[in-house]
Order: C-alpha cells, then structure tokens, then sequence
C-alpha cells in the first residue's frame, strides 16, 4: 500500500494499524497525518510506548500520558483520582497515537481503554 492510500484511511477517522519496514515512512506519515488532524481541529494526543519513540513524533510514553504509569492494575476510582488536567486531556482527545503498540502488554492497552 503506497502513503497516499494509507494516509486518506487513516483521515476517514477509522482506526487504523500502520505495519512496514524501516525506514519505509511511518513516522513520516504520522507526521503528516498528525497536522492535517491538527489542522482540521482534531484534538490529537501522541503517545508511544518507549521514550525514545515519543520524542520522535514529539508525544509522551502512553504510561505518563493515560497516568498508569508502570501499574499493572488500576486503583479504585482510578479516573477520579486523577489530576483534572490529565482526565481533561484524556476526555478531549479526538484521536489516540500510540507508536511501537506491539510492545504494549494487552492488559495495559485494557487498563487505557
């Protein structure tokens, strides 16, 4: 599948999972789907699961972004506890980006969802 394609699904606001190669392009075509999103008022949050890949598309790690930090479960009454900046952040994001996903244990994507 060629960018062009790629990027007009993931603008269709369908979820999408973008796979390939290195130095193929994703972080590219993040990019640029990032500030066309941004561009059309979507609040986007950019997240990834290691540090260095966040700064490579200028996010946060999901961890400190959905505030679970390195828990393997969630506390009772997790989202109230909260800072209001951090569950207001979470409730206004249109749009999720979690790079490098296959390194996210399935419990943690659970505990974010």
């Amino acid at each position: 599948m060629d960018q062009e394609l790629a990027l007009a699904i993931s603008m269709s606001g369908r979820s999408a999972l973008l796979t390939g190669a290195a130095g193929t392009g994703k972080t590219h075509l993040l990019n640029t789907f990032i500030a066309q999103a941004r561009k059309r008022g979507k609040k986007v949050s950019v997240t990834a699961t290691t540090g260095l890949a966040a700064t490579h598309l200028g996010g946060n790690t999901i961890h400190s972004w959905s505030g679970i930090g390195v828990s393997d479960h969630l506390p009772n009454n997790f989202f109230e506890r909260l800072s209001k900046t951090r569950r207001d952040v979470i409730s206004k994001t249109d749009v999720l980006i979690i790079d490098e996903i296959s390194m996210l244990h399935d419990f943690r994507l659970d505990m974010i969802g």
